[in-house]
């Protein structure tokens, strides 16, 4: 069983894709596997490959984990890593320095408008 995440599905739609495609474009076999003949292509197994965990806990803050738990980052510098890791994996280079520029231009004006200072929070008084 794997995870119910984007992540996983995201890898499974191009592996469904590409089987779609072979059994439409080239026929199914008995056996279920070879698509085509000799000038076919085989169906793809699908083998996840877990790249991680990134989480937004807010506009400044997120939390990465990625190697099996062996890199973990956290904070304000997790949620720049975060966004310029989504617009990476965007799938056109157009959408990627669109969602590069969007993000970074919206923490820079962010932070000119407040400056260096953070927000505090009020206590909350439990009783």
């Amino acid at each position: 069983r794997y995870p119910d995440t984007a992540q996983v599905a995201i890898q499974m739609a191009t592996v469904a894709a590409w089987n779609v495609y072979a059994t439409l474009a080239y026929g199914k076999s008995t056996d279920n596997r070879k698509v085509g003949g000799d000038q076919g292509s085989k169906l793809l197994p699908f083998k996840f490959l877990n790249l991680g965990e990134m989480m937004t806990l807010g506009s400044d803050d997120a939390t990465i984990s990625t190697l099996g738990g062996k890199v973990e980052l956290s904070g304000p510098a997790a949620s720049w890593l975060r966004r310029w890791i989504y617009a990476a994996r965007m799938p056109t280079v157009r959408q990627g320095l669109a969602a590069a520029v969007d993000g970074t231009g919206r923490k820079l004006a962010r932070g000119a408008a407040v400056g260096s200072r953070r927000r505090k929070s009020k206590p909350v008084d439990w009783k």
